[in-house]
């Protein structure tokens, strides 16, 4: 789980840390916190890396949470979940900020257990609603989250755990780029990466066992100096 958290007081920025750190140390999958003091520079990170949630004051001295709640949901192909953090509290506020695409919106000064059942309740909504979108069946892959295997006409294909999390994840996510980054930090979370290629290793490996080429109708785009991308293409004609 990477989060973005976008606040120009640092005394606040250290606060909504706490308090989703405390979610992270609860979590099964750990949690990457970024903080940014300005609008610009989150920007910059959105066109370059992979998050799952944006939690974002409305005013900053540059560039304001909405602008850049805006920007994700008009530029980003995928965009990251998002709360409105902010002072700001008139009704027109936050219709303003829901209308632009925020998923809900916390007033300050927030209470922690508040926020917590609020980013709980907006990730919740999000994963449902990437599963009620797809299926666990892919053409003429299917996943079964159970038994963490993946078959093709019945037939079980070959893979080591990690091998199926990765492929699940890129399928969850067709058409989304992944970056790096987020890739390392929710498959290799404590593993050192200076001296080995393990995501190229395990890419090229997902696309020989699974046939990720256009002919099966698939097609796992490199994205050069940011990541990886699965796309859904139609296959050739014979």
């Amino acid at each position: 789980m990477r989060v973005a958290i976008l606040d120009d007081e640092p005394a606040e920025l250290r606060r909504v840390e706490q308090t989703l750190q405390q979610m992270a140390d609860a979590a099964e999958q750990p949690w990457s916190l970024h903080s940014f003091e300005r609008g610009e520079d989150l920007l910059r990170q959105l066109r370059r890396e992979t998050f799952d949630l944006l939690i974002l004051d409305w005013q900053l001295p540059d560039v304001s949470g909405l602008e850049v709640l805006r920007w994700s949901r008009e530029h980003m192909e995928a965009p990251p979940a998002a709360i409105m953090l902010t002072s700001r509290d008139g009704e027109n506020d936050i219709v303003q900020a829901l209308n632009a695409g925020a998923d809900d919106y916390v007033s300050k000064p927030f209470r922690p257990n508040e926020l917590k059942a609020r980013v709980g309740a907006v990730l919740r909504r999000h994963s449902q609603q990437r599963s009620a979108s797809e299926a666990l069946s892919f053409n003429d892959l299917v996943f079964d989250d159970a038994e963490l295997t993946v078959t093709r006409d019945g037939k079980p294909i070959a893979m080591t755990e990690r091998e199926y999390r990765l492929a699940h994840c890129l399928f969850s996510n067709l058409g989304r780029p992944l970056s790096r980054d987020y890739l390392y930090e929710r498959f290799w979370p404590h593993e050192e990466m200076s001296s080995s290629r393990p995501l190229d290793t395990h890419i090229y490996r997902l696309r020989n066992k699974l046939g990720l080429t256009a002919d099966r109708g698939w097609q796992l785009l490199t994205i050069y100096g940011y990541g990886y991308r699965l796309e859904s293409v139609a296959p050739a004609a014979e």
